[in-house]
């Protein structure tokens, strides 16, 4: 038997999948965990950090425009914000390039 890898799937719907633990999806692999998760209202610089690893001062400069809170407490709607996030390119490359 070959090494195993784990992959991981999200999917975001209005009702759970039928996928059922222990199921065998066919060209595709077993199922051995399911998981949910539900977002709370507002999130705050912290959580975003925590999930995205990204520098509080670089997250705060790049939703300015999406913060619900105030100046110091800058609170965010994760349905608006996750998705830049996930699309936002927020490392800047420091440096002289490296010839090969």
């Amino acid at each position: 038997m070959g090494i195993i890898n784990k992959y991981f799937m999200v999917v975001e719907s209005d009702q759970p999948p039928q996928v059922f633990l222990n199921e065998t999806i066919p060209k595709i692999g077993k199922v051995i965990e399911l998981k949910t998760e539900q977002l709370p209202n507002r999130v705050d610089a912290a959580w975003l950090q925590e999930r995205f690893s990204i520098s509080r001062k670089a997250l705060i400069e790049k939703l300015r425009i999406f913060n619900r809170g105030t100046d110091n407490k800058h609170l965010y709607d994760p349905n608006e914000v996750i998705p830049v996030l996930e699309n936002l390119k927020v490392t800047n490359r420091r440096g002289a390039n490296r010839k090969k």
